[in-house]
C-alpha cells in the first residue's frame, strides 16, 4: 500500500484565497518561501470548477476556483497532479464544513486570523490521507520506458465520469501516455501521445 502521507511531505504550500486577498495559507514547518507571484498568476484565471496545472521548473501547482474561493496547492515534482487535486478536494470540503466563509467575507471587515486554526486540519488531512480512500494507485505499462508506472488517480475523477473508459494523460520523462480507465479502475488501453504547448 502506498503511504500517501509520506508523498505529501513534498508539499510546498496550500492556499485558499479570493481574487482580492489570501484567506488561509499553510506551509511546512521552517518554510520561508513566498508564492505570491504564483498566486497572482492563478488568480488571473476566471474559469470555475476546473482543475488547472502549472509546471514551474522543480515545482507543480494545481488550482481550482470554486464559487468565490481559489484553492491552490504546490509541491515538488515528486507529487502527481491527481494526488494534489484529491488533496484540494478534501481541503475544500473540510474548510467549508468548518467555516461559513462566504458569510464572513460578505461582512467586509473579515479577519483572516480566525481561520489560522485550520493549520491543524491540514496537518490532520496530510497525516491521515490514506484513511480517506480518495485516490487509487494504478499500474500502467509505458511502451517507451519499457516499464510499469505507478499512476495515482483520484476516485472522484472515475466515479463522476460521464462515460467509460475515462482518458487520462500521464506525462513523464519527456513523453506522455494516454491511459483508458474503466469504472472498476482497470486499464483498458494505453497509447503514446504527442504533446505540444
Amino acid at each position: 500500500m502506498v503511504e500517501y502521507s509520506q508523498i505529501l511531505q513534498n508539499l510546498e504550500f496550500i492556499n485558499i484565497s479570493t481574487d482580492e486577498f489570501t484567506i488561509f495559507e499553510w506551509k511546512p514547518p521552517r518554510s520561508y518561501k513566498s508564492f505570491i507571484l504564483d498566486l497572482n498568476i492563478v488568480k488571473q484565471n476566471p474559469v470555475s470548477n476546473i482543475f488547472f496545472h502549472i509546471f514551474k521548473g522543480n515545482m507543480k501547482i494545481v488550482h481550482i476556483r470554486i464559487n468565490n474561493l481559489i484553492y491552490t496547492a504546490g509541491s515538488n515534482n515528486k507529487v502527481q497532479f491527481q494526488l494534489l487535486e484529491a488533496l484540494i478536494e478534501k481541503v475544500s470540503v473540510e474548510f467549508n464544513v468548518k467555516y461559513d466563509i462566504e458569510s464572513y467575507i460578505s461582512y467586509g471587515n473579515f479577519s483572516t486570523t480566525m481561520v489560522n486554526s485550520f493549520n491543524e486540519n491540514i496537518e490532520d488531512i496530510i497525516a491521515n490521507f490514506n484513511n480517506y480512500d480518495i485516490v487509487k494507485e494504478l499500474k500502467v505499462p509505458c511502451m517507451v520506458c519499457n516499464t510499469v508506472l505507478p499512476i495515482i488517480v483520484k476516485k472522484s475523477f472515475i466515479e463522476n465520469a460521464e462515460s467509460y473508459p475515462v482518458p487520462l494523460v500521464y506525462m513523464h520523462k519527456g513523453h506522455a501516455i494516454l491511459c483508458f480507465i474503466d469504472k472498476n479502475y482497470d486499464i483498458r488501453g494505453v497509447e503514446l501521445v504527442n504533446i505540444t504547448g
